[in-house]
């Protein structure tokens, strides 16, 4: 079990970009089956040319980067080994793993179309945006069930620490489980322009919100006693104390947690976090209103799609998304969108 809690570092968002069956705005988009009939047209999001053979993932990701540009963001302000790619998916290429086992039992490799033999590994499902967008300095995928997305962030964090790069694109992107597997699931993508926030800042670029972010694990087996449940009590509160302390204004919080112990972990720390609770809107509910939650699910969407629509708040509040499986993972973030009631100029003084 994580004991070391450093202080998370922050993350500059200078872009936006969804992609969903449910539409496009981050504040009504949903991370839940899409309805019947087509929903995307690579043709018309993409280009004629060039996108047929891709992946339904590899689309909706190459899709809700362009969104994230057009919202602002920019990496070709950077040198392109300067930028990075972190990609989160769970079941992004499921199906067409499904649909090549399938061809190589009945037809042997060489069955296999040469249009999709380059996705044959989940790290690859990003190529086709790190070439795009000259994403040269280095990709990364995140595959944990869930909190991928989330997971993702602190990993960016420490790469644009650390010098790795100056500035990443961060993607999530899901395809629905075939039906062998018992079918539904997410799709769609997400995807945000990040860079830290003193160089967005230098170079006057216009952040969206700040991020800060932890992600850790609890293993399942030391809840089953009490000393167990103790320790990892403190060390979520630890984790939770820089996101939501004494000296942070009350904050938003959105659960994305399963029935585990692991969440209830989860939840019985978030006890200690001072909240602000709104009144429930359809905003406030990811799979908005008349629509069916999902299932328990694996897909990492409905987590970075709860951090897009903080980003985009109109009300320009706080919120902690808060995201736990299982399996032990837990992934926390701090949205702090700017508005006129938090602006730029604020927030650098309180960096300052």
């Amino acid at each position: 079990m994580n004991t070391r809690c450093p202080a998370p570092a922050e993350l500059a968002v200078t872009g936006v970009g969804v992609v969903t069956p449910w539409g496009d705005d981050p504040r009504t988009a949903a991370a839940v089956p899409s309805p019947a009939g087509t929903w995307f047209d690579h043709r018309e999001r993409l280009g004629p040319r060039g996108y047929k053979y891709l992946p339904p993932a590899a689309q909706y990701v190459l899709a809700a980067a362009r969104a994230a540009l057009a919202d602002g963001g920019r990496p070709d302000a950077y040198p392109a080994d300067r930028r990075g790619l972190l990609l989160a998916t769970n079941g992004g290429l499921a199906g067409l793993f499904d649909s090549m086992d399938t061809t190589v039992v009945d037809e042997g490799a060489a069955g296999i179309s040469p249009a999709s033999a380059p996705y044959f590994a989940v790290n690859v499902l990003g190529n086709r945006l790190a070439a795009e967008l000259s994403l040269n300095g280095f990709a990364l995928t995140v595959a944990t069930a869930r909190t991928a997305a989330v997971d993702a962030l602190p990993a960016g964090a420490l790469a644009l620490a650390s010098g790795r790069c100056d500035t990443l694109v961060m993607a999530a992107a899901e395809e629905p489980v075939p039906a062998a597997r018992g079918g539904g699931g997410e799709q769609g993508a997400v995807a945000f322009t990040l860079e830290s926030a003193a160089a967005a800042r230098t170079r006057g670029a216009t952040v969206r919100a700040t991020l800060r972010t932890r992600s850790l694990f609890v293993p399942p087996a030391a809840l089953e006693g009490a000393a167990g449940r103790a320790r990892a009590h403190r060390v979520l509160a630890e984790a939770l104390a820089p996101l939501a302390g004494p000296a942070d204004p009350p904050v938003t919080v959105h659960p994305d947690l399963d029935s585990s112990a692991v969440s209830e972990a989860v939840a019985a720390a978030l006890t200690g976090v001072p909240v602000r609770r709104p009144e429930p809107s359809a905003a406030d509910d990811p799979a908005g209103p008349g629509r069916p939650l999902p299932p328990r699910r694996t897909g990492c969407v409905g987590p970075a799609l709860a951090v897009a629509q903080a980003v985009t708040a109109p009300e320009g509040e706080d919120r902690l998304v808060v995201c736990a499986t299982g399996a032990g993972h837990v992934a926390l973030v701090r949205v702090r969108p700017l508005s006129p009631h938090h602006t730029q100029e604020s927030q650098h003084a309180e960096t300052a």
